[in-house]
Parts: structure tokens; C-alpha cells; sequence
């Protein structure tokens, strides 16, 4: 059985993505899209494209499709910003705001089965350390 990080990092991920995925399907939703409902949900904040990039890690074309069939299922409004017309503040739409509180449900519920196999001093270890893998 390989003990490398990288292996173990990996198998963790599929693990999670593979709950998120199977709670998404019941509202036809994809695990990502699931995220960035919550995401929106949770914030207090005006909310852009380059904000879901940096919080997901993910590259700009990779953004621009998510949310456009986000958008096109009607699950996020893209609305025009004043100060910047290249700036579009991504809100959820009445759709996505009926699933919020399940979303948020489970996310919770979610996060507390990855951590309740841990300690108080490990968790607050483990998610420092993982919080300081994408950095570069």
C-alpha cells in the first residue's frame, strides 16, 4: 500500500468528491457546482469570477464554464457592476437559494464526518496544513 502524501492526498479527495457528488445528483447538480452554492451561500461579500478562481483553485477557462451552465440552469445570476463593466457579481439565483439550506446541511455534516476521526489539536493541524498546499 503506497504511504506517499501525494497517493493519499489523492484517494482522500476522490473520497469527499465521491459524497459530494452522490448528495449533488438528487438536485441533478454536479458536486462543484454543490461548492460553489455553498460558497455564494456563505458569503458576505460581493462575489466574481476571479473570487470563484482563487477560492477553487481553478484556471479561468475552467471558471467561465462552470458558471455559464451554472447561469444557463438558472442556478447563478451574473449582474453588471457600476464601477466596472467588465466586472460581473455572480449571486445566486431563487432556484439555487431553495437548495441552500440542504447544501448547507450537508456541507456541515459533511466537514464534521472528514474531521470527527481526528483530535481538537490535529484538526485545527490538519486544516492548517492542508490550507498551505496550494500556496506557492
Amino acid at each position: 500500500m503506497p504511504s506517499d502524501v501525494a497517493h493519499l492526498i489523492k484517494v482522500a479527495s476522490n473520497e469527499i468528491s465521491r459524497g459530494i457528488n452522490t448528495f449533488a445528483h438528487k438536485y441533478g447538480l454536479t458536486g462543484t457546482q454543490v461548492q460553489i452554492i455553498h460558497y455564494l451561500s456563505e458569503s458576505t461579500d460581493n462575489i466574481y469570477q476571479k473570487d470563484i478562481e482563487k477560492e477553487f483553485n481553478i484556471r479561468r477557462p475552467t471558471a467561465t464554464n462552470i458558471l455559464k451552465t451554472m447561469e444557463k440552469d438558472d442556478l447563478i445570476t451574473r449582474l453588471s457592476v457600476t464601477s466596472d463593466s467588465r466586472l460581473k457579481k455572480i449571486v445566486l439565483s431563487d432556484k439555487s437559494k431553495v437548495m441552500e439550506q440542504p447544501i448547507d446541511q450537508f456541507m456541515s455534516e459533511n466537514n464534521q464526518k472528514i474531521l470527527s476521526t481526528l483530535g481538537t489539536l490535529e484538526r485545527r493541524s490538519f486544516v492548517r496544513a492542508l490550507k498551505k498546499i496550494p500556496q506557492k
